[in-house]
């Protein structure tokens, strides 16, 4: 398994779906689809400072009534990727590529309570709503968008199956790791051979 995001791969994805990236140029897709940066851009071949600039000319575009710089898989603005590149420390020469937006997504969703969650010390509904405002597409636990009600662009069950599915792959991941502590883990199998070897008072 080489996917280092692969516990929160179905969130990621649900993201891709809901933000309406995944069904045109998903990591390289910018708001309106190309219409406030002159065309399609290949953004994960672009710097952190490229992506800046690029931010800066759609917010200035006359056209832009959403007043919005949205861009990559998971649509990011300008002043949500300066906060992170400050918090993450990121150099303004490092590619927005596929792997960087995948950690900026789920750097969002851990601020959002989604590890809190997996401790199972958050609800359901209470993290759905706190990722309805990070993401104005996803819809809070009653249904609806965070924002003015604004309808979300997929629904409630659509985001319970995704969470359930990634506490599904951190339980598996966790299981994998405990038995090294376990009776079946290495102490165990290092006393059973120091039996073998010096008999039953080992």
């Amino acid at each position: 398994m080489n996917d280092p995001f692969y516990i929160y791969r179905p969130m990621l994805d649900l993201l891709g779906k809901s933000e309406g990236t995944d069904k045109a140029r998903g990591y390289n897709e910018t708001l309106g689809y190309g219409a406030y940066t002159g065309g399609d851009r290949n953004l994960v071949g672009m710097t952190l400072e490229e992506i800046d600039r690029l931010q800066t000319q759609m917010l200035a575009h006359p056209k832009n009534r959403f007043n919005s710089s949205a861009l990559g898989r998971y649509q990011i603005v300008r002043a949500t990727l300066r906060k992170l590149k400050a918090a993450l420390d990121l150099p303004g020469g490092m590619l927005f590529n596929g792997a960087l937006q995948d950690r900026l997504g789920c750097y969002l969703m851990r601020g959002r309570g989604i590890d809190v969650w997996l401790a199972r010390e958050m609800t359901d509904a209470a993290l759905m709503d706190a990722l309805a405002k990070e993401w104005a597409s996803l819809p809070t636990s009653a249904g609806v968008g965070h924002y003015d009600g604004q309808r979300a662009s997929v629904t409630t069950l659509e985001v319970r199956r995704a969470l359930q599915e990634v506490r599904r792959r951190h339980e598996e991941s966790r299981n994998r790791k405990e038995p090294a502590s376990s009776e079946g883990g290495f102490v165990a199998v290092l006393l059973r051979l120091l039996k073998a070897v010096f008999g039953a008072k080992a």
